[in-house]
């Protein structure tokens, strides 16, 4: 695996640690804050803008689909700090699922498995009590409702989901190779396949917005450390850069 080029690598860290420039060569504002939808028991699910809104590349990031794989999280909050790259903003979405987050549990307050309730290659995985219950209807809980008016109306370039355990970056099921091979050579993750998810948020959008655009990023089991974490700020950043595609 190549390693990130020594001044890309440099330009990436301060990144994450300076002020940058907006399109109007004024300095960007603080992170806004949008709330674009509640859980099930009425917990706000919220994205963070970071850079110039009228950036033409938006890359969303969703730290947490499952609340027991919580670890991207801590990538979110590194990024929330950082400079965006010139053309891009970034849509940060710690926890879609903060009532998994609470309860420690995949699924929501509904014991649905947000990854599995989108509409694109739905089927039946099990009824409820089940671990891969995809709910009664594709997009029936107000979690996923959320993040796809999101990302329907922000059309990312770039989408990146957190998972766990297995320490991979995932094919996307449709579209190119590029964007995960990136994240992967950027990260140090291993790319490896998957099988096919039914009904997953990232195939969805790959279908709904553009091929191969967005990628699941499967952390190892456990805590990540401080210089994992910012690894994988890194690899956003670089993504949102365009440079390493």
């Amino acid at each position: 695996m190549r390693r990130l080029p020594a001044l890309l690598a440099a330009a990436l860290a301060v990144a994450l640690a300076a002020p940058g420039t907006a399109a109007d060569g004024q300095a960007p504002g603080p992170p806004r804050v949008e709330r674009i939808g509640r859980s099930v028991q009425g917990r706000p699910i919220s994205v963070v803008h970071v850079g110039d809104p009228a950036a033409p590349r938006k890359v969303l990031v969703v730290g947490m689909i499952h609340g027991d794989e919580p670890e991207g999280r801590k990538v979110i909050d590194l990024l929330r700090t950082a400079t965006a790259p010139p053309g891009a903003e970034l849509l940060l979405v710690r926890d879609l699922n903060p009532d998994g987050l609470k309860r420690h549990t995949r699924q929501n307050a509904h014991g649905v498995d947000l990854n599995r309730n989108s509409s694109q290659g739905r089927r039946f995985l099990g009824g409820p009590g089940t671990p891969f219950y995809a709910g009664p209807k594709a997009f029936s809980e107000p979690e996923t409702r959320a993040i796809r008016a999101l990302i329907l109306r922000a059309r990312p370039a770039v989408t990146v989901w957190y998972h766990q355990p297995f320490g991979l970056v995932d094919r996307p099921e449709t579209g190119g190779d590029a964007i995960a091979l990136a994240y992967s050579r950027v990260s140090g993750l291993r790319f490896h396949p998957l099988t096919p998810r039914p009904g997953s948020m990232s195939r969805w959008e790959n279908v709904r917005v553009r091929p191969g655009s967005s990628i699941v990023v499967e952390l190892p089991p456990g805590r990540l450390s401080a210089a994992a974490a910012q690894r994988h700020a890194q690899a956003v950043l670089a993504l949102a850069s365009g440079a390493p595609a």
